[in-house]
């Protein structure tokens, strides 16, 4: 069902089945390009861990937040991405009626428990009106969206393994944050946590 302002929450989107086959693929990526712990341009190190796969991967340092092609610590290109994360994106794309989307990135985040995203907008892509397409795998966790301005009202959502998030129209661009996980809520990672999934067209 729509939400305020293009956001949809796809609860249970994703079958056991599919979560597995995803899950799979995530990892198949880690293997090739291996989590790593950005840090902000005032030299503070990220909350949580992080890779990347697809055409362009995310990287934040002292040199700012940018996309490149390859992994800050291999300096390997980062891996394409599976085929199967790239036609589920589309698929709930179509969905919810992001008919030209066009993946080319996926970052997989990766958040232990006490570990979370501060409150930020995504803009460092050129792109700013093709949809953010989140998914979650593993142990609950509670999203905050806001507003266009950081001072804006908060709304929280409780996103469970297999929901997808689609921030997509005005909602692309509203400030938004990750709280933390709910330890011990989901068995589908070995050594709890929950793995983000965030797919976008970069241009």
């Amino acid at each position: 069902m729509p939400a305020n302002k293009g956001l949809y929450l796809l609860k249970s989107k994703l079958t056991k089945v599919i979560q597995q086959e995803i899950l799979a693929a995530a990892r198949a990526v880690v293997k090739q390009a291996p989590l790593f712990r950005p840090s902000m341009p005032n030299g503070q190190s990220f909350n949580y861990s992080m890779t990347n796969c697809g055409d362009l991967g995310w990287v934040a340092d002292k040199s700012g937040y940018r996309y490149q092609q390859v992994h800050p610590h291999t300096f390997k290109a980062f891996p394409d991405m599976p085929q199967a994360i790239k036609d589920l994106a589309i698929e709930i794309a179509q969905e919810t009626g992001n008919n030209d989307f066009s993946p080319q990135s996926c970052l997989i985040n990766l958040y232990r428990k006490g570990e979370k995203l501060g409150m930020h907008q995504d803009n460092t892509e050129e792109n700013l009106s093709a949809p953010i397409i989140s998914i979650s795998l593993g142990d609950t966790g509670i999203f905050v969206l806001g507003g266009k301005l950081r001072t804006d009202d908060t709304r929280q959502y409780i996103v469970q393994s297999g929901d997808v998030i689609v921030m997509g129209g005005e909602s692309r661009n509203y400030f938004h944050s990750f709280k933390g996980i709910i330890p011990n809520t989901s068995n589908l990672l070995k050594n709890g946590g929950r793995l983000n999934l965030t797919i976008r067209q970069v241009n």
